[in-house]
């Protein structure tokens, strides 16, 4: 028997004479060695499982005997495994809301319609809610699929798993093979051109997936009366009504119907991977491209997601023995609140041993932040779409998320079960309300900005060949260090010698003819002086040129210049960079800040940062140098700060080089001081931390909120 044997409460049930109701049929199923039985009301395809506890009661209700005399039999039967009178009342009042019962002493068509109109008032409420997912039934399909048992036990046969396994190796085989250009293609998922095939690929696989939940049902004996549209974030998409595999003995059976959703998925993407990789560029393709990564990712990241109460949540609690996992996580963290905050006197865990315990736990709070997650997620994405839309879906969300929970916790504390601890319970509530909120507005914390950046040189300089020549020689090798002056390579102009040459000839011929002249008529002397002054102008001209045929060092440092020993012997075009000079003696760290963050910067002196570079960010170096540039700027200083060079900062796909942000960003410049444990190099990628004066959490949270509306929203 359980601990809460006897209640207060006990007198407003315990003369009631209740009975199921005919139309409640009883299926047995078995989970981890014991029996639980499934409640199904035949009328309305409703659900309800219980324990064998809590059966053992259920099935001895009698309309012509109370609730009291039905439960002393039983405690006097099998008083080790009696519930007690606080379960009892617990499963009545479901069964109650479910629909399940008739009272003996009351007449029942006035029962039955009461709860059936408080049924039907609590669902219209809950689409009202659920306004961005509604269910619109179409059709019952339950006589086609009698009509069609061939095929559904060819689409269900041994043959069509071997075949499914093979499709699917040999589609993900594909797709791997070419990544690259799966990846490419992915970039244009959401293009406008692609919204239309996108959603009608992923009308068609649903109406496919939804099928194969009504065959597999059919398949092992259910029925499937129900088949219409739901509009998912408005979107219409097929579903049908499998809740008959609920009541279904086997495991196996019940996991098959919640996971052929998934499998037809995969299969149709293993399809399109073939296609896509057979293909070129056209309608066919990009067909095969949008249902390759419909059936892959989506099908995987929502409904093969056991933390969603999709398809794989219903596999997942078959496969761990857990019947009901959900409610009796949420029932978990109830008992935790209840034995640990509250104080509640005999709180029962609905864990039957320790493994559920830790699975329930486990599940109960993973499950409750994934969905977290997937709403603000959710939120955003039709918020960025439609506006006001997505602020009535705010508005739903925290009814849902926020105030109907507040709700049900102040009439748990109004409730019976807390009748001896209620001012304990009143207490702990108000403080664990109150305690976080205070502490989230007053208590100071840690307050800085995080900026990627750059180790740049300040003295640098990038060599390029300000002659057209042939690179004959390298004097200097790639990483060697070289001083002002030295030659660091060689080119070789043919062309530039030969026309030294004739200048040179020239010349010479020049002097003869002026000499001549002085001999002889005058007259020609003074154009004579004109071209011997140009071409010895033009002599010194070629003779620089051909001087800056040695690639000289503007100053010293380290000579870098990857791959360019290879082009010995090919020609180098005039202005085409050799390589550079780094001086590391002194270096800076120029870092990227987006406009909503300097916007704290502007308000005060930069007195300190602190410099983490990739790869040894186990050392931090601090500096008290800091400058903010008083100018926006959009050029990066690197490509290795943009997305297409592995940073995180958004670059446009269509400008070269990938250092174009597609906003305007300030640059923060640290000078770096010297740190004997770190390793410094030039366009060595890190971060720079500005610690900010501190500030309480729902400051930073304002803060934050009102940036992210006033960017994204303009508000």
């Amino acid at each position: 028997m359980s601990a809460g044997t006897f209640s207060e409460s006990w007198h407003r049930v315990s003369g009631a004479q209740l009975g199921l109701l005919p139309s409640v049929a009883v299926h047995k199923q078995r989970f981890r060695g014991a029996d639980w039985f499934v409640l199904r009301d035949t009328y309305t395809e409703r659900f309800f499982r219980l324990t064998p506890e809590a059966w053992g009661f259920v099935a001895r209700l009698d309309p012509r005997r109370t609730v009291d005399e039905v439960w002393q039999e039983y405690v006097d039967l099998d008083p080790e495994y009696a519930p007690g009178q606080e379960d009892v009342m617990a499963v009545l009042a479901q069964l109650h809301h479910s629909n399940l019962l008739y009272y003996g002493n009351k007449p029942d068509s006035f029962a039955i319609f009461d709860r059936y109109r408080e049924f039907r008032q609590r669902e219209l409420r809950g689409r009202l809610l659920g306004f961005l997912y509604i269910r619109v039934p179409l059709w019952d399909p339950n006589d086609w699929l009698n009509r069609v048992r061939g095929l559904v036990h060819l689409a269900t046969s041994r043959g069509v798993v071997i075949a499914w396994f093979i499709v699917v190796l040999i589609g993900a085989v594909l797709a791997f093979i070419d990544a690259p250009r799966l990846a490419d293609q992915t970039q244009g998922l959401l293009a406008p051109g692609n919204l239309g095939l996108l959603y009608l690929c992923l009308a068609g696989m649903k109406v496919l997936h939804e099928l194969g939940h009504a065959f597999v049902v059919k398949r092992f004996g259910g029925n499937v009366h129900v088949m219409g549209v739901m509009f998912l974030v408005f979107v219409p998409l097929p579903y049908v009504d499998a809740t008959a595999s609920w009541s279904f003995r086997t495991r196996r059976a019940r996991m098959f119907v919640g996971a052929v959703g998934v499998l037809i998925e995969l299969f149709l993407a293993a399809l399109g991977a073939a296609v896509w990789y057979f293909t070129g560029p056209g309608l066919l393709n990009a067909l095969a491209f949008n249902v390759m990564l419909i059936g892959s990712i989506s099908s995987l990241v929502f409904n093969g997601n056991p933390l969603l109460r999709f398809d794989a949540y219903y596999v997942f609690s078959d496969l761990v023995d857990i019947p009901n996992l959900y409610q009796r996580a949420s029932q978990q963290w109830l008992y935790f609140a209840d034995r640990y905050l509250l104080g509640t006197p005999h709180a029962e865990s609905p864990a039957r041993d320790r493994r559920e315990w830790w699975w329930l736990t486990g599940y109960g709070a993973s499950s409750f932040l994934y969905r977290l997650l997937v709403v603000l997620a959710i939120l955003m994405f039709v918020t960025d779409e439609y506006f006001a839309i997505g602020m009535l879906f705010a508005f739903t969300t925290s009814v849902m998320l926020v105030f109907m929970p507040a709700a049900k916790w102040l009439a748990h504390l109004r409730s019976e079960r807390v009748h001896r601890n209620r001012a304990r319970a009143w207490v702990a509530s108000a403080l664990l309300l109150l305690v976080p909120f205070a502490a989230l507005a007053w208590i100071p914390l840690p307050n800085s900005i995080k900026a990627p950046g750059i180790i740049e040189a300040i003295e640098s300089a990038s060599l390029s060949s300000s002659v057209a020549g042939r690179l004959v020689s390298l004097r200097v090798a790639d990483g060697a260090r070289v001083e002002a002056g030295d030659v660091i390579a060689q080119l070789q102009n043919p062309a530039l010698e030969l026309d030294l040459a004739i200048v040179g000839e020239q010349i010479r011929e020049t002097l003869l003819l002026r000499n001549l002249s002085l001999e002889g008529d005058q007259s020609e002397l003074a154009p004579l002086r004109e071209r011997l002054a140009y071409l010895e102008a033009r002599k010194v001209e070629l003779e620089r040129r051909i001087g800056e045929l040695d690639v000289r060092a503007v100053h010293g440092g380290w000579w870098v210049s990857p791959g360019l020993g290879q082009r010995v012997g090919t020609w180098i075009a005039r202005g085409e960079p050799l390589g550079e000079i780094i001086e590391d003696r002194a270096l800076r760290f120029s870092a990227v800040i987006s406009q909503e963050e300097a916007d704290r910067l502007f308000d005060g002196r930069i007195e300190r940062g602190a410099i983490r570079l990739r790869g040894q960010a186990d050392h931090t170096v601090e500096t008290d140098s800091i400058v903010l540039l008083p100018y926006q700027r959009t050029d990066l200083p690197s490509s290795a700060l943009g997305w297409l060079g592995g940073g995180e900062i958004a670059v446009s796909p269509n400008a070269e080089g990938g250092q174009q942000a597609l906003e305007s960003f300030y640059e923060v410049r640290a000078l770096v001081p010297e740190a004997p444990e770190v390793v410094f190099v030039h366009r060595q990628t890190g971060w720079l931390r500005i610690p900010l004066a501190p500030a309480s959490g729902l400051e930073q949270l304002v803060r934050s909120v009102r940036q992210v509306l006033q960017k994204r929203y303009q508000l």
